[in-house]
């Protein structure tokens, strides 16, 4: 007993150290020109959850993320809506990816350190490609739209980060209406992505087109990562897909997961009032792209 007092004594000094320099560890590496962790997302977040435990190289940490999400930056919520959110739903992480713009994944990180939340945010986009909507993860600027798959995958590794297919397959009368093409479909066995959004959060009958995203991966020997995400365009659907991950250094260890194929994607179970909100909002964007093409299904 004894023993267990002291290493939580012990732990709490090192988080109160880590949790004071949060801002000056960001500042540290927001500049570089490519993406870098921040001791508060590698050290300090793994330790609160290790905080008592003597031997922490026993344990294996299983983390949870978000990967997919969008804010005011684009055509989402408000960002201290979706921060809230996070936080209620203990995610680790998650990763703003508004459509074609960095500045909102980069405010949120900024947000997360200054507060001290106790999740990390991973800088994103959703490219705008001509062959679909491609998350470029790790990045700490826009990558151009309108680009092929091919050439805007190239672009998002030359930059650092991890190229993810967002919702591959979509009902083909979505894309004629929204008037854009949102899943690159069987492009992903042609071309060098890191993961698949396998899990793409939506109720019903939609899921019919995950699931066709899983079995491409196997009938063809993809051997990525496979991710999980809420693609929420209201900050209420925030954690309604997930991505697991292990690893005990945090945000880094996410990165690894991802790069090495070693993580998996699945969906939260939906309440009555979450399914009415998905198709109110779903509705709306489809009415108003009958006039507007806002590439949109908020």
């Amino acid at each position: 007993m004894q023993e267990k007092i002291e290493q939580y004594l012990k732990d709490l000094k090192i988080l109160a150290e880590y949790e004071n320099r949060a801002v000056k560890s960001l500042d540290s590496v927001k500049d570089l020109p490519r993406w870098e962790s921040s001791e508060y997302e590698t050290k300090y977040l793994p330790a609160l959850r290790l905080t008592g435990i003597v031997d922490k190289n026993a344990i294996s940490l299983q983390n949870a993320a978000d990967l997919h999400m969008h804010t005011e930056w684009s055509d989402g919520d408000k960002l201290d809506r979706v921060l809230a959110v996070a936080a209620e739903k203990g995610l680790d992480a998650i990763a703003i990816t508004d459509h074609d713009c960095i500045e909102g994944a980069l405010e949120a990180r900024r947000r997360v350190h200054e507060r001290r939340l106790k999740f990390a945010v991973v800088p994103g986009v959703e490219v705008s490609s001509r062959d679909g909507h491609i998350g470029a993860l790790f990045v700490t600027k826009n990558i151009p739209k309108d680009l092929s798959a091919k050439e805007t995958i190239r672009l998002i590794h030359e930059a650092g980060g991890i190229a993810v297919a967002h919702h591959p397959f979509v009902p083909s009368i979505l894309e004629k209406i929204l008037r854009a093409k949102l899943g690159c479909g069987y492009l992903i066995k042609e071309l060098p992505f890191d993961a698949i959004e396998c899990t793409n959060a939506v109720p019903g009958y939609a899921l019919n087109y995950n699931r066709q995203a899983v079995e491409e991966m196997q009938k063809n020997h993809i051997k990525v990562a496979v991710t999980g995400s809420s693609d929420a365009h209201t900050a209420q659907l925030v954690g309604m897909g997930r991505t697991y991950y292990s690893g005990n250094e945090g945000i880094l260890s996410l990165y690894k997961n991802l790069k090495f194929g070693c993580s998996l994607g699945a969906e939260q179970y939906w309440k009555t009032k979450d399914k009415i909100i998905y198709y109110l909002k779903l509705i709306n964007a489809i009415i108003r792209n009958l006039f507007n093409k806002n590439e949109s299904v908020n």
